[in-house]
């Protein structure tokens, strides 16, 4: 079974991934995750000087967040070096709270146009199999992705994301991918010429991802102006179609408001929610003092709040439950003989 005909209804064969998907989403189905997995730029809202940075203002800043606002989330992002094994260990994140975490490894590049070197790695000894020992829910890779890349460039990243997708699917662990467009060259993201470049990737590298294998997909907004609420909308419905499965919004660094708006517009093309991070915290993260750390994670638990509302009634479900009357014949009996396989 791929992952494209994984279905938003339960059946006796996906009970382990909707188990899951079910951790990471609210009673209506959508998902609101809280992302703090973020590297080096997380660093960087302390000092320039990331040699100045300790792991433990680090790890102590990261579960702060956590602490506040994983309680305002139906699911957190979490990283293997500063947040995920300390925040299970510190107790911050309460247990009926998903936990999601990225299989990727992220080499720093301050140079670059996005902060990263934009090749597709893995992070060694962090794969599908690890998360699901240690009880996280999803598995999150990133992509960064053109779809006028090199056609060799194109099949690897395809393959990669095939093949972790077969390691999620035997465990019944969904697989979110995040393709991210990235500018070239003298390429001026204000440029009609490159937004128009930049929607078609988003949308195309939606669909591919998707039917490489992802279960859900976690996209960036297909266009930059907001002013144009008409364009929005359209590339909105493009976006859901071409997905043709769950979605969710990513902030990409745009500010609260603007994310906000953008939610407001994807909830009325299908969107199942959101995985957002620096457009929520921003406020919080930093060297500040208690005060201003408290009140900024106030915000940020209060921005999440309007986010729900934002979605509640709106969007599509990750997933739908199956009606108690009907549960009985769907799955029978004998179920639990054939669910897992391999």
């Amino acid at each position: 079974m791929t992952a494209l005909s994984t279905p938003r209804v339960p059946t006796p064969s996906t009970i382990g991934l909707h188990r899951r998907l079910a951790r990471i989403c609210d009673a209506a189905g959508h998902i609101r995750t809280m992302a703090i997995d973020h590297p080096e730029n997380y660093l960087r809202l302390f000092d320039a000087d990331l040699d100045a940075v300790s792991f433990e203002e680090v790890v102590e800043s990261k579960l702060d967040m956590l602490r506040v606002l994983s309680r305002h989330a139906t699911s957190v992002l979490v990283d293997p070096v500063w947040s995920f094994g300390q925040s299970v260990a510190a107790g911050v994140v309460p247990g009926d709270v998903g936990v999601i975490s990225g299989i990727e490894d992220l080499y720093y590049r301050p140079d670059s146009a996005v902060g990263f070197d934009t090749g597709l790695h893995l992070k060694e000894g962090w794969g599908p199999q690890v998360l699901a020992t240690l009880g996280a829910d999803a598995a999150k890779l990133v992509v960064f992705h053109r779809e006028d890349q090199p056609a060799e460039v194109v099949e690897q990243q395809h393959a990669v994301v095939a093949d972790a997708a077969a390691q999620c699917r035997a465990l019944q662990m969904p697989l979110v991918v995040e393709p991210l467009w990235f500018p070239t060259g003298d390429e001026d993201t204000a440029d009609p010429t490159v937004q128009r470049v930049r929607r078609s990737s988003v949308l195309a590298s939606a669909r591919s991802f998707r039917e490489a294998g992802a279960d859900i997909m976690k996209v960036e907004f297909p266009v930059l102006d907001l002013d144009d609420l008409d364009a929005a909308h359209e590339a909105c419905a493009a976006l859901d179609e071409a997905v043709s499965g769950p979605w969710v919004l990513l902030s990409a660094g745009v500010t609260y408001e603007g994310f906000r708006t953008q939610l407001d517009v994807a909830a009325d093309h299908g969107c199942s929610g959101f995985m957002a991070g620096r457009a929520i915290w921003g406020d919080a993260v930093g060297r500040m003092d208690a005060t201003a750390r408290a009140a900024g994670a106030d915000l940020a638990a209060r921005r999440l709040d309007e986010l729900a509302e934002v979605l509640e009634g709106r969007g599509a479900p990750a997933f739908t439950p199956v009606d108690p009357a009907e549960v009985a014949a769907l799955v029978g009996p004998d179920w639990y003989r054939g669910a897992v396989t391999g």
